[in-house]
């Protein structure tokens, strides 16, 4: 998006936002606007008291794998709404593309369990390259794979992942679309 951004300001923002969290935990967000001004923001991070897994279905259509936004983090999150809005039986979705392959999760990347190895989606099935997946990549804890929808299995293993939240055990309700 060639967005002109200020490291110095970005720093300066997040140190001032950092003086007011007294020890609890956080969740940040930086905001750059098309034109570089930057706006931090800080909230509570609340983990729910329940850690039951979270319920999972795919979404009702296929994305597009060459969206730009798919890539970026942002906040145009229309195709992640929709998505969501359309599965009000779930608490997250499973993103596919136009050739059948998983992408990622509205609010996390997906890790699976397949033949015994813990496999992600490649970037080039069209997700955003989220910090705690290049992490896991990075140590071998994952590898990436190709998961076409087809593959899924009613019991498979699966897991949302994101630096805020961590792992998050999945289930898969309705493994096919519709």
């Amino acid at each position: 998006f060639d967005v002109p951004l200020r490291r110095e300001e970005v720093i300066k923002q997040l140190r001032t936002l950092a003086g007011s969290f007294a020890g609890r935990p956080q969740r940040v967000r930086v905001l750059v606007s098309q034109t570089g001004n930057v706006r931090c923001e800080a909230a509570a991070l609340v983990q729910p008291a329940e850690m039951s897994p979270i319920r999972v279905g795919l979404a009702r259509k296929p994305v597009d794998a060459s969206d730009p936004f798919l890539f970026h983090k942002t906040t145009f999150r229309t195709i992640y709404d929709a998505a969501r809005a359309a599965r009000p039986d779930c608490d997250d979705v499973l993103l596919w593309n136009e050739d059948g392959e998983v992408t990622e999760a509205t609010i996390a990347n997906v890790v699976l369990m397949r033949d015994g190895e813990l496999v992600t989606p490649p970037l080039a099935s069209g997700l955003l390259a989220g910090t705690l997946r290049a992490e896991l990549l990075a140590q071998g804890v994952i590898r990436e794979a190709t998961v076409r929808v087809d593959d899924l299995e009613p019991d498979q293993r699966v897991w949302l992942v994101n630096s805020v939240r961590g792992w998050r055990d999945a289930r898969l309700v309705h493994p096919l679309p519709g």
